[in-house]
């Protein structure tokens, strides 16, 4: 499983695809902290919303970094669909955590706002509960369930802009609600649960489709 992971990794990297998504998240940070992005926790509340679609843009990245006959051939060398399946989640939150790693830091680094430790390490876990339910909505519309690259943008795109409106109703409102209230709340845990589950259920759902 390890030589899988490292060779899909080796393969997102040397496609360059993961750049546009990098580019987007790395610019769009540096508008939000160009100036005083208020309390801490408050700060945090706006790279998380941005990390969200951003991890899902990666996962699809990663898990259509192979054209359809190299993933046949990797499924086959692999021994199914399951175990590329597994290592594509692998790497998709792998690089989703360093994402989300680089957006609790930036903060720190350019917000007037003094963060202390428990600030910091509230704001990473909102990141990475962000980051995990973009993947898990990345990888569950992705190869081998929908084949077209084009349906699954449209259906990441879709699931991605109905879940701002629908504010609480969702884990990443749960999330962004209490950023926004600059306090932390159990609700963010259990968004991580969710977030960890629809990974999960993501890979569940491609091998059946597969």
């Amino acid at each position: 499983m390890i030589s899988l992971v490292r060779y899909l990794a080796a393969d997102v990297f040397r496609g360059q695809r993961y750049l546009a998504p990098v580019i987007v998240f790395l610019g769009v940070m540096g508008m939000l902290f160009s100036s005083d992005a208020g309390q801490p926790l408050e700060a945090y509340s706006g790279s998380s919303a941005l990390l969200y679609p951003i991890a899902a843009w990666m996962a699809v990245v990663v898990a259509t970094s192979e054209d359809a006959v190299r993933r046949e051939i990797t499924v086959v060398s692999a021994g199914g669909w399951s175990r590329v399946l597994t290592a594509a989640a692998v790497v998709a939150v792998a690089i989703a955590v360093a994402m989300a790693l680089v957006g609790a830091v930036w903060p720190v680094v350019t917000n007037p706002h003094p963060y202390t430790a428990g600030e910091f390490f509230v704001g990473l876990g909102a990141h990475t509960v962000c980051a995990l339910l973009g993947v898990g909505v990345g990888l569950m519309f992705a190869r081998p369930v929908f084949d077209s690259i084009g349906r699954t943008v449209l259906a990441v795109f879709s699931v991605v802009v109905l879940t701002y409106p629908l504010g609480r109703a969702t884990p990443l409102g749960w999330v962004l609600d209490a950023l926004g209230h600059n306090t932390f709340s159990l609700s963010v845990v259990w968004a991580g649960v969710v977030g960890a589950a629809l990974v999960a259920g993501a890979v569940l759902v491609g091998v059946r489709r597969a």
